[in-house]
């Protein structure tokens, strides 16, 4: 009777051996081997899209860099439908888009890299439409001029904005409704495009500078101003780095604008992963739940050596994102403790 016992209970700790070793094989084709989906939208001929941003009720808005407007998707529809028309509220090659859902804003860099159907003399500036109707709010130009690139909100929706011509980070001030000098330093001078993408998390600002393949980070302190300015070692320079977005504090994913989307891991060495690769000039990325949506912008076609050749169609592309192995590996032993 005992021996029965004993080879029952040994059968039940294989049992257990051979299911862990089969979720640890699951978690690890997972991981390494992200669900690519086929989800993707389309945009019209000659739309040339630059920034894209999502709302809480999960529509997908897409700015122009050559057509000077902004289209939106609603939840879960494959067409998209003009938001913004071309130049409202003065709107030139729109950039970087935020949602601001707190405060029902659609905020847009407004800036001028030479290749719009719209020519205007308007000032480089940040602007704010209803993220509702697309009607304009208000208009906040740059002092002394330069690039306004990618916006961000901290907790306190305070909104911040990345200058790729000056070596700043600009905030909103909104009392006085004007933009105003952040941080600055001698890191993010350089030759070109210089700061570009730019998220927060976890009370830390993240910012990457496109010409060097930097990544830094700035913490807030409880005064709001700018403490701890880090640059981050990574294991290889990006390769120019575009937009970036927080997953949460111990993950980002950033794209780089040679063509792929990025995962960054901080545990304690710092990682990267490409989730996807051989995208065509991707500039920025949004997310939703757990998938990210990147933009295909084509820009050789724009500014490069195929500039008199057609575009092919402007695809935003989807892809399914996982947490890292670590997380996936701690949830597993909790589960199976």
């Amino acid at each position: 009777m005992k021996f029965n016992l004993i080879k029952k209970l040994d059968k039940k700790k294989t049992k257990t051996y051979f299911f862990r070793i089969f979720l640890l094989f699951v978690i690890f084709l997972i991981y390494y081997f992200p669900v690519k989906s086929n989800n993707n939208l389309f945009l019209e001929d000659n739309f040339f899209p630059e920034g894209i941003t999502i709302s809480k009720n999960g529509n997908i808005y897409v700015g122009s860099l050559k057509e000077n407007k902004i289209v939106k998707f609603k939840n879960k529809k494959k067409d998209s439908e003009l938001f913004v028309p071309s130049n409202s509220n003065g709107l030139m090659s729109v950039i970087g888009i935020l949602a601001d859902d707190h405060n029902k804003i659609l905020w847009a860099c407004s800036s001028n890299p030479g290749v719009t159907n719209y020519p205007s003399d308007n000032p480089v500036s940040l602007k704010a439409f209803d993220l509702n109707s697309g009607e304009p709010l208000q208009s906040y130009e740059f002092p002394n001029s330069g690039f306004c690139n990618d916006i961000t909100l901290d907790s306190n929706n305070n909104v911040y904005v990345t200058d790729s011509f000056n070596p700043r980070i600009l905030r909103l001030n909104k009392s006085q409704s004007r933009l105003e000098t952040w941080f600055e330093n001698d890191a993010f001078k350089g030759e070109g495009f210089n700061l570009n993408g730019i998220t927060f998390t976890n009370n830390n600002i993240y910012t990457v500078k496109m010409n060097s393949g930097e990544l830094f980070k700035i913490g807030i302190a409880d005064n709001g101003k700018p403490i701890n300015f880090t640059k981050i070692d990574l294991p290889r320079p990006l390769n120019a780095p575009d937009g970036i977005k927080a997953i949460n504090k111990k993950n980002l994913l950033v794209v780089e604008n040679k063509g792929s989307l990025t995962h960054i891991n901080f545990n304690k060495i710092t990682t990267l992963k490409i989730l996807r690769d051989d995208l065509d000039t991707p500039t920025t990325v949004a997310i939703k739940g757990k998938t990210a949506w990147v933009i295909q912008a084509q820009f050789g076609h724009l500014f490069g050596d195929e500039k008199d050749v057609p575009p092919g169609s402007f695809e935003i592309i989807s892809v399914q994102y996982k947490p890292s192995i670590l997380t996936s590996l701690k949830k597993l032993l909790n589960f199976l403790n």
